[in-house]
């Protein structure tokens, strides 16, 4: 690929506005009459008071109360309650997650739940895996919208979605149409930063539907300048349709389709912003495309088939061109050359659930689910530039079987069990099992939870395949693995008002694939060498205290280590240290207080601990990040049943940080943005 496609690819950026302002035209302020109801003060009072259904622990929905693995979920009235631009910005607020922003913000940014690397997390849009092969996944530029609510499950995920969900999975769930006449939204806003940081987005949707045919339907474009000297320039696009259909009493579809582009300038060099000079002329832009068509047949009230067919394609290109630079001025590496990559990912999926019900004396239950999957994903590549021209092809089948159980014995006791057994193209066959366990000592107020389980990750198709003159393929790699275990107390009132939760958890990872020379040659090859381990505490409190006044706090201790570093650099990477870029604490509060019956206003504190990073990100010397505190505001005025303003402050006071070894955070911030609901 050449930068000019690239330019061509960007030139439909304008008939993309042109678009979305068609469609806000639609709007007229004569059909504003009332406000959504998951958006109002009482409603969103009691979206707190009660445990939420999350499916993605398992396979049949399930409370919170059932699972003994730690969830959250954040459903609209979180997701309306303090906006945000970006997905990652609302999963920061959870306990387990962090957002590694290595080049700062408005580049690429990674997802890490408990301390995993990056492929450890399972990121999946209505059930549809979002990560490129090997479980990578960039969350740069990625919005919410038209997302109903956004789940996380943490701990060992691999028995239910497979290869990459060692340290949990993340599903974003996509608006689903309530019948009645057509509900029709729009929202804008638009902001800076002290220094640089304009930004904007407007989104617009549609739902609605009769008993036989539901839709939804949103098309969102949002836009970043960035915080440094040379913008980021961070564009986004993404439009969604879903389609739920009842044609008869025993029959239900559900099709989905989304579409992502991404683009954005890259002008943070891996040295850092002020150590090298910002680079012009480094930028990418990534398509997705996810789609999805599942049928449920219930064949009789207790037994229930779904099949679902699925198709994901993420289309990255990457351009640098050289910028003339003398690398004798400067005493580390720094990257100048012509360098363009094309990466197309395909994979489609074939699924089948069945789910049998069963009850037992009116007070027990048990849910069988079991199943098998088979996808096949290829890879192309399209290289060029100063180390020469070169196009790689690679492609891969896997299968599955599976099995899921979840028993209610009485009143006090769930158990959920299940295990899949995977088998990768020209990898062994993978057995990962789970169990987890709530046991209720007192109903409405305490309970117990215990989970325990195995995962694993399949090397990516480079790792597993790759042959040219500087690397040789290992037909005997194996995937990543890993064991875990987790303990917690949760402790509540009747009414639901308030929530205590502590856990504990201990993760091991085995197997870890290095990069190493291949002994009499001159050539690299992908070995299973390296092991891990990351333990930690997560703690949650939420008191509603009124219907005007809600607080709520959540905080995260890791502690990671590496126990074999085969393979590695052992002055970067020595026994014993902690993994890179995980900080030992996070965690975050917040006040909600409805001031009157129109304005309401959140008070928010995020904090993350020390943390060790490289001092040319990938490379380079170990180095230390202090720790810091940052304070936001979010104020809300309803000005009718239908019309919203709203406003929000970042980093309130201003706090420098970094975000990586000379990088620094995003100054004071702030946005107004408006809402319309008929």
């Amino acid at each position: 690929m050449t930068p000019t496609a690239f330019d061509d690819h960007r030139s439909r950026w304008p008939s993309r506005l042109v678009l979305l302002g068609t469609l806000a035209a639609i709007l007229n302020p004569g059909v504003i009459a009332a406000r959504q109801a998951d958006t109002t003060q009482s409603d969103s009072t009691r979206a707190h008071m009660l445990r939420r259904i999350i499916i993605t622990a398992s396979q049949v929905p399930l409370t919170q109360r059932e699972i003994g693995f730690a969830t959250s979920v954040l459903g609209m009235a979180d997701l309306t309650a303090e906006p945000v631009v970006y997905a990652a910005e609302a999963l920061a607020r959870l306990p387990g997650v962090w957002i590694d922003q290595g080049v700062g913000p408005g580049g690429p940014t990674v997802l890490r739940l408990r301390g995993g690397e990056e492929p450890y997390t399972q990121v999946m849009f209505d059930g549809v895996a979002l990560n490129i092969s090997g479980g990578f996944f960039d969350m740069q530029g990625l919005t919410l919208t038209n997302v109903e609510r956004v789940e996380v499950a943490r701990g060992p995920q691999s028995a239910l979605h497979g290869s990459s969900a060692i340290a949990g999975a993340v599903q974003f769930i996509t608006r689903r149409g309530r019948v009645g006449r057509p509900t029709v939204r729009f929202s804008a806003e638009g902001g800076r930063a002290t220094e640089h940081g304009q930004q904007a987005r407007t989104e617009f949707t549609v739902s609605g539907g009769s008993p036989s045919i539901r839709y939804s339907s949103g098309v969102g474009v949002t836009y970043n300048r960035g915080v440094y000297d040379l913008a980021h320039d961070l564009r986004t696009t993404d439009a969604s349709v879903r389609l739920d259909a009842t044609p008869a009493p025993a029959w239900t579809f559900t099709g989905l389709f989304r579409y992502m582009d991404i683009e954005s300038q890259l002008p943070v060099r891996d040295p850092g912003v002020t150590r090298a000079p910002l680079d012009p002329n480094q930028r990418d832009t990534r398509d997705r495309i996810i789609s999805s068509l599942a049928a449920v047949f219930d064949a009789s009230s207790s037994w229930r088939h779904t099949l679902t067919a699925s198709v994901f394609r993420d289309d990255f290109l990457y351009v640098d061109e050289a910028d003339g630079l003398d690398p004798a001025t400067f005493p580390f590496f720094v990257f100048d050359f012509n360098f363009n990559l094309r990466s197309i990912l395909r994979r489609g999926s074939l699924k089948y659930v069945g789910t049998n019900d069963f009850s037992f004396d009116g007070s027990s239950t048990l849910s069988v689910s079991y199943g098998g999957q088979l996808e096949r994903e290829d890879l192309s590549d399209e290289q060029g530039g100063d180390f020469g021209d070169a196009v790689t092809e690679f492609d891969r089948t896997n299968r599955a079987l599976f099995t899921d159980v979840h028993a209610r014995i009485g009143s006090r006791l769930s158990i959920l069990v299940g295990a899949r057994l995977e088998k990768y193209r020209g990898l062994p066959t993978q057995l990962v099992p789970r169990a987890s366990a709530v046991l209720t000592i007192v109903p409405d107020w305490l309970s117990l939870r215990a989970a325990v389980g195995q995962a694993f990750k399949a090397p990516n198709l480079q790792q597993q395949f790759l042959e040219n003159p500087f690397t040789d393929p290992n037909p005997d790699l194996e995937p990543e693995t890993s064991f875990s275990w987790e303990g917690g107390i949760t402790v509540g009132t009747p009414d639901g008002s308030t929530t205590l939760g502590l856990g504990f958890f201990h993760q091991r990872h085995t197997n870890l694939i290095r990069t190493v020379p291949i002994e009499g040659s001159t050539k690299l090859t992908n070995q299973n060498l390296g092991e891990s381990r990351a333990v930690g505490v997560e703690v949650e409190f939420e008191r509603q205290w009124s219907v005007q006044w809600r607080t709520g706090l959540n905080a995260t201790w890791i502690d990671t280590e590496v126990i074999d570093n085969a393979g590695l650099p052992p002055g970067q990477f020595p026994e014993g240290s902690d993994l890179l870029a995980i900080p030992s604490v996070t965690g975050t509060a917040f006040a909600e207080a409805a001031l009157t019956d129109a304005v309401t206003v959140i008070g928010r504190a995020s904090v993350v601990g020390e943390q060790t990073v490289f001092s040319e990100r990938f490379s380079g010397e170990r180095t230390k990040l202090d720790a810091y505190a940052l304070f936001s505001l979010t104020v809300r005025v309803r000005a009718n049943s239908g019309l919203e303003f709203y406003s929000r402050i970042n980093n309130l006071f201003n706090e420098p940080y970094q975000t990586a070894f000379d990088r620094s955070g995003q100054p004071l911030s702030a946005a107004v943005g408006v809402r319309i609901t008929n």
